[in-house]
């Protein structure tokens, strides 16, 4: 039998290196030579609006951001948002299970953000929250980027402006608004039986344009375990439409109409207590939202903006056994979210430009998991002043204030300062005070989980001491752990986060940033056992209890090599800890072992991991070849990430055993492009060329694959 050398091609982590090096020196072999300035491309400099609600310069933003524009989500070959996050300096997607578990696994896969889970990263679309957390994860897979302008991403804190989910960034999609009287469709097939379509089209016609997008997504889905029945991703299908209109009312006053659906269908099968599938379904997400925004200029120098906001979420999955027809496990998850907001902007002289705004949010949440709907008030107001104080200094404060019904109020406080030291160099410093909410889950779960033994989760807002006492009574419950007396009121998880940095842009080659951050966590909210069952499953809650922290370098570096040519690279240490287990590790109080079977042993510094699904180290490498006069485009890009926890066997607190942390990797993506005219453009690539796979601790990538699309636009 013949074995098809691309299917088969392995290659020794140590080779791996080698021919991913070799792969780049010749890809910008041929342009080292190239030193003509005549040819270099004039880099435009892009604007921001996401870091201080305000538009303005990327060199002028006095905290982290990072901007992916069109042209390179187009070059990367991604099509979801998860996808291309992923391909940025220190972001780490993660998932569940890639679909939802029974029982109440994560649907979807979240992002990490300077050490922090994806409970702290707020995601935006046109500047409006998204909702659908389940698990305090929003699934990234949800989002298209065929309309997507561009990514704007905010690290660190950023409570002041937009509230709780914050705390650790903000990540805004910024969709198209206006392409004039044109029509765009592309259409995508790949391995796995991927198929991609959508179709974009603008009119304009005297004071008002109109844009709408559709796209369909659906894959077979993979299986990076033979040994399992089980898919490691299901089938799935998505569907996602988004309608925008804008009106010139008056000279003065503009009207925006944005108006988004999407729908996800994933297929369930499970191989429950046995070795063949015998457990079969389907999981059913769908979203509407629905955002008008009137805006109006009173003066050059005084404008208000009105936001309303309406979002509905639903997610139902239903599961059959197929031994005798029956419902074997049925879950559902509802939310709506509406929110008025109004700001005003005002250029108070040439030194300050302020921001004033406030807002009322309204939600709630029903969920067979809850007794009952719940609901929660929100009432808010922020303030920033944007203060040059020269050509060289600029100032940025800011405070915000939350009112809820569900938690004490809370302040969170901003302050940034950007200083230029010369045309090309910057240095920026900010600090931020973020917030997380207790979430519904938190506050309101009341869950028993019959299809695993029969754990229980309550609330912190649903435990009650006399509820524990009367299942004891009533032979449920065996024992009534001291920790059960320690549940009380939430508190918000707060944050103090720092980041010190430096620029440099040259605005014909050379530009690059470095950054260092420091995030400190308190009052972390955390789920800890309350009670035994007398069948030994455990019944839990929720509470404060721990202190964590955050902290690394980042450097980001991009050189035009020739007019065609570009290369850019980035790298992340992180260093990250739970305090009090690091303080004990530094006293001398914490013991491990280096095999399940060996003795224990004293901790030091040097062996401890921090905190689980990390990695210390992750750099990424992107060459790419535009040439239009040539009609062609290519991208080679490698990303690397060192290992990382996964487990805690020896019960110490982090991974320190061989066995307790999952294998670091490199990847690499090939992509090329060519313009066949100037209606149709065609495009392929290779993801995962090495084929690397961890079929437990990396789900969300697949063996190496490959895709073909084409596009159509008419001029």
């Amino acid at each position: 039998m013949t074995l098809s050398p691309i299917h088969h091609f392995t290659l020794h982590p140590e080779m791996k290196m080698h021919v991913l090096i070799s792969l780049l020196l010749l890809a910008t072999s041929p342009v080292l030579a190239e030193t003509d300035s005549s040819k270099r491309s004039h880099v435009i400099e892009e604007t921001v609006v996401t870091a201080t609600r305000t538009e303005r310069k990327m060199g002028n933003a006095a905290v982290p951001v990072t901007l992916i524009s069109k042209k390179a989500i187009e070059a990367s070959g991604a099509l979801r948002l998860d996808d291309i996050l992923q391909q940025q300096t220190g972001m780490v997607v993660n998932s569940g299970s890639g679909s939802m578990a029974i029982g109440g696994g994560i649907f979807g896969n979240g992002i990490q953000l300077q050490g922090l889970s994806a409970d702290y990263t707020l995601v935006l679309v046109d500047g409006e929250p998204m909702i659908g957390r389940q698990g305090g994860v929003l699934d990234l897979s949800r989002f298209a980027l065929g309309n997507v302008k561009k990514i704007e991403i905010v690290k660190g804190p950023s409570s002041c402006l937009y509230g709780s989910e914050a705390m650790g960034g903000v990540i805004n999609l910024i969709t198209e608004e206006n392409i004039g009287n044109k029509l765009q469709a592309n259409l995508r097939y790949g391995s796995y039986q991927l198929i991609d379509g959508s179709l974009q089209g603008g009119y304009q016609y005297k004071k008002s344009s109109y844009y709408g997008y559709v796209n369909r997504s659906s894959s077979q889905g993979y299986d990076l375990d033979p040994s399992s029945k089980e898919k490691t991703v299901n089938p799935h299908y998505n569907y996602t439409g988004q309608i925008r209109t804008k009106h010139q009312l008056t000279n003065k006053t503009i009207l925006l109409l944005n108006g988004r659906y999407d729908l996800g269908n994933h297929k369930s099968a499970y191989a429950i207590g046995s070795k063949d599938i015998n457990i079969t379904g389907n999981s059913l997400m769908n979203s509407i939202n629905l955002h008008p925004t009137l805006k109006h200029y009173f003066s050059q120098k005084l404008k208000t903006t009105l936001r309303l906001q309406g979002s509905w979420y639903g997610f139902e999955q239903n599961l059959d056994s197929l031994h005798n027809g029956k419902n074997y496990y049925s879950d559902y998850f509802k939310q709506s979210f509406i929110r008025a907001e109004n700001q005003t902007d005002y250029q108070l002289n040439d030194q300050h430009q302020m921001i004033v705004g406030g807002g009322y949010i309204n939600q709630t949440a029903s969920t067979n998991r809850y007794s009952g709907i719940k609901t929660q008030h929100l009432y808010y107001a922020y303030l920033q002043d944007e203060y040059e104080v020269n050509d060289q200094w600029q100032v940025i404060g800011g405070v915000r204030y939350d009112h809820s019904s569900a938690y004490a109020g809370h302040v969170s406080p901003k302050l940034a300062i950007l200083y230029k030291l010369s045309s090309k160099w910057a240095i920026n410093a900010s600090y931020g005070s973020g917030f997380k909410a207790p979430d519904f889950r938190q506050l309101y779960l009341d869950f028993i989980n019959n299809a695993a033994s029969g754990y229980a989760i309550y609330g912190a807002s649903e435990f009650s001491m006399e509820k524990l006492e009367q299942q004891k009574a009533a032979g449920i419950i065996g024992d009534i752990l001291p920790e059960a007396f320690s549940i009380k009121e939430l508190k918000p998880e707060t944050s103090n986060g720092f980041n010190l940095g430096a620029r440099y842009n040259d605005f014909q080659k050379l530009s690059g940033d470095v950054n260092l951050f420091y995030n400190r966590i308190n009052q972390l909210i955390n789920y800890i056992p309350v009670a035994i069952n007398n069948n030994g499953t455990q019944v839990f809650s929720y509470v404060n209890i721990a202190k964590a922290m955050t902290a690394g370098a980042e450097l980001n570096l991009c050189y035009q090599l020739h007019n065609n040519w570009k290369i850019q690279g980035g790298y992340q240490y992180l260093f990250t800890a739970d305090i009090d287990i690091l303080k004990n590790v530094l006293n001398g109080k914490v013991y491990g072992r280096e095999a399940p079977n060996e003795g224990a042993k004293r901790m030091y510094l040097s062996d401890y991991s921090g905190l689980l699904n990390r990695s210390k180290h992750m750099a990424n490498l992107r060459v790419t070849y535009d040439a239009p006069e040539h009609k062609i485009t290519g991208s080679v890009f490698a990303s690397y990430r060192s290992k990382w926890g996964v487990t805690d066997i020896d019960g110490n607190g982090f991974a320190n055993m061989d066995k307790e942390f999952a294998n670091g990797y490199v990847q690499l993506n090939l992509t090329t492009g060519y313009k066949l005219n100037q209606h149709w453009k065609v495009q392929g690539g290779i993801n995962n060329f090495f084929n690397y796979t961890d079929a437990i601790n990396l789900p969300v990538s697949p063996g190496r694959n490959f895709f073909l699309s084409i596009q159509y636009s008419t001029p």
